[in-house]
């Protein structure tokens, strides 16, 4: 897909949750979250919800979609299927540098650049380490309500949203 390979499942967690003020901030129902943790169940409001097990990126999605994928070289595979997708929000490592983070910038309808960093909810299996993540994140979205979310997220960052968009 898009000149890269997936590479193997993986059974071993290495999630870190988004914290549920995230959500009460935007103010939006999710009809799916195609990368939910298995490991324990999180804020994220979304009726349909695949784990690893369910191997939710090659599922089909529908609806408005919230987006955390697994960071790491399958990260770009489950952006562009979002991009795809075009109604969502999705919320990544800032990652300017790369082909996917380029790719959505081109094709969203606002990116909203997090200034500091998020304190992340660990997993059972990462309990002990920090929270806070190693990187600056962005929350891209896709279709006119996600936009509206993230203007409810700007006192966290900056927003840029294509014109015409509201």
């Amino acid at each position: 897909m898009f000149g890269e390979e997936r590479t193997t499942n993986r059974r071993k967690s290495v999630e870190w949750y988004t914290p549920a003020w995230i959500f009460e901030a935007l103010a939006l129902p999710f009809d799916m979250d195609p990368a939910s943790p298995h490991d324990m169940e999180t804020a994220v409001p979304a009726k349909i919800k695949y784990t690893v097990y369910d191997d939710g990126l090659n599922r089909p999605w529908a609806g408005r979609v919230w987006l955390n994928p697994p960071y790491g070289p399958d990260t770009g595979l489950w952006m562009r299927k979002m991009a795809g997708h075009g109604c969502g929000v999705a919320l990544v490592f800032a990652r300017t540098d790369a082909r996917w983070f380029q790719e959505c910038l081109a094709s969203s309808d606002a990116v909203l650049f997090v200034a500091g960093r998020i304190e992340f909810v660990p997993g059972r299996e990462n309990a002990h380490k920090k929270s806070r993540c190693g990187a600056g994140s962005a929350f891209f979205a896709w279709g006119p309500d996600s936009v509206q979310g993230l203007r409810r997220l700007t006192g966290c960052g900056a927003l840029f949203a294509r014109e015409g968009v509201r």
